[in-house]
């Protein structure tokens, strides 16, 4: 009956989980961490390189 009541304690566990994920999706995403400054920018892969080479140099001043 414990192994049983273990199994079904973890079962359950997964299913809420997975149901705040998908609630956490429904309302966050990278436009909204800009926003609310959890995330800086949104930057195209192209520009990477560019950006860390700068924030080197400006870091080495």
């Amino acid at each position: 009956m414990t192994a049983e009541l273990d199994e079904l304690r973890s079962s359950v566990r997964a299913e809420k989980l997975g149901e705040v994920a998908t609630e956490f999706d429904g309302v966050h995403n990278i436009q909204r961490a800009v926003e609310v400054g959890s995330v800086d920018a949104v930057i195209r892969a192209t520009e990477v390189r560019p950006r860390v080479i700068a924030a080197i140099e400006s870091h080495q001043r």
